[in-house]
Parts: structure tokens; C-alpha cells; sequence
């Protein structure tokens, strides 16, 4: 009888031993190979980026095509250089003095590479007594490392021609009036992502213009033509669509 209580002690050890003890052990086992295994690298800044591009917002304007409207008002001295030799001196006496001021609309599609743009602008001014309209090549640098404020250069090849008399004095004398010219214009601005597909810029120009009015006396009908050479500026805001990549 002992040797049986004896027998039932001993392997009611065992049982203990296999079902307390080995899950023990297992556990730690286990614990040990997962704090081993499992090691998770930190985030690159390649991978911060990707998460930051895939949002609604974003730190930094893309696309890689630009559809923009401007708005804002201009100044143009059209006489500033009367004093040029381009312009006979005959011709400089007899134009007075002309400043002129007015709304300024615009529209331009560009198309950008990196931290650079290219394409087409186009706007009009709207002065009294004539309205000038402006149609050209744009070029343009922007820093994207700066983020949410990204400061920008543009340059600017220009045509312009006009709708109605650039010389006063002009308007009764010489008929079939014809004003065209060509200039260019350099800018400085700073632009704003809003989200992902749109931004925000506040820009300033200034611009050298030169024009050349063509016509027929309305007298004698000879062909008459006097040049002007004078500067605008302008200060304007862009609200751009970004398409593309």
C-alpha cells in the first residue's frame, strides 16, 4: 500500500512538473525569440515624404502642369524713356507726359520641371484711354526646399499691342491707328500650397515696354508712325491648378 502512495506521489510530480514547469519555460522561450526577432527600423525621410505627398495637403506645390489667373493692378508710364535715342527727338518733343493706372487680369499655363517653370501668359490692362494687352514667354525658378512659403523669380519675353489711342494727340489726327511693341519683365514673389492640387501666390513685375504707333493721316493720308519707351509695374495674385504627377 505505501509503495502504490508512494508510486501515485511520485508521478503526480511528474504531471506537475510537465504542466506547470514546460509552459513556463515555453513562454520564455518564446519571449526570447520575439524580442530577438522583432527589431522595427525607424522611418526614413523618403518615407515621411511619400506619406506626406499621398495626403490632401501638402508642404510643397507639384504637378507638372500649371493652369493660373491672375488679378491685381498695374502702373504704366508710357513715356518713362522719351529720352532714348531709339526715339527721334523731333518725335520725343511733341509726346507729353503719359502715366496710366488700371485693373490687370491674366491667365498663363506652365509647365514645370523640378524647381523650374515654363510657358505661356497672357494679360490685359485696362487704362484710360486704351488698354494694353501683353502675350509671351514665362520663365520662372522657384525654391521648393522652403516649405509652405516658397519664394519665386520669374523673367518675362513679351509682345504687346493695344485697343485704342497710346498718344492722345494721335487720336484725332491719324486714323487706322495700329499700336504694337515688345518688351520684357522681371518679377518677384512668393507662393503658397494650399493643398495638394492648388496654390496661392502674391507677385510683383516690372516691365519695359516699347511700342510703335502706326497710322494714316486723316488729311493728307500719308503713313505716319512715332515710337514711345516707358515701364510698368504691376502687383498681382495667382490662385494656380497643378495637374499632373
Amino acid at each position: 500500500m505505501s509503495r502504490f502512495i508512494k508510486g501515485s506521489v511520485g508521478t503526480m510530480a511528474v504531471f506537475a512538473f510537465v504542466f506547470i514547469g514546460a509552459p513556463t519555460t515555453w513562454a520564455q522561450t518564446m519571449q526570447t525569440e520575439v524580442s530577438g526577432n522583432v527589431d522595427v527600423p525607424p522611418r526614413s525621410a523618403t518615407e515621411d515624404a511619400d506619406v506626406e505627398d499621398e495626403g490632401v495637403y501638402s508642404k510643397r506645390v507639384g504637378g507638372l502642369v500649371w493652369l493660373e489667373g491672375t488679378a491685381g493692378a498695374s502702373r504704366f508710364n508710357v513715356t518713362r524713356f522719351r529720352t532714348l535715342d531709339i526715339i527721334p527727338d523731333a518725335i520725343a518733343a511733341q509726346i507729353p507726359s503719359i502715366v496710366v493706372s488700371g485693373p490687370e487680369f491674366g491667365a498663363a499655363l506652365k509647365f514645370r520641371a523640378g524647381s523650374a517653370t515654363m510657358g505661356l501668359h497672357f494679360k490685359k490692362a485696362n487704362y484710360d484711354p486704351f488698354d494694353l494687352i501683353t502675350a509671351g514667354l514665362d520663365f520662372g525658378f522657384m525654391i521648393r526646399a522652403v516649405p509652405y512659403v516658397h519664394p519665386t523669380i520669374r523673367f518675362g519675353l513679351n509682345y504687346h499691342t493695344t485697343t485704342g489711342a497710346v498718344l492722345p494727340d494721335l487720336g484725332g489726327l491719324v486714323r487706322d491707328l495700329r499700336t504694337n511693341g515688345a518688351g520684357a519683365s522681371i518679377g518677384l514673389g512668393l507662393r503658397i500650397p494650399l493643398v495638394k492640387w492648388v496654390s496661392l501666390s502674391a507677385d510683383f513685375d516690372y516691365s519695359i515696354i516699347g511700342l510703335v504707333v502706326r497710322g494714316t493721316e486723316a488729311l493728307g493720308g500719308a503713313s505716319l508712325s512715332a515710337g514711345t519707351a516707358g515701364s510698368a509695374i504691376s502687383g498681382s495674385v495667382a490662385l494656380t491648378v497643378h495637374l499632373g504627377g
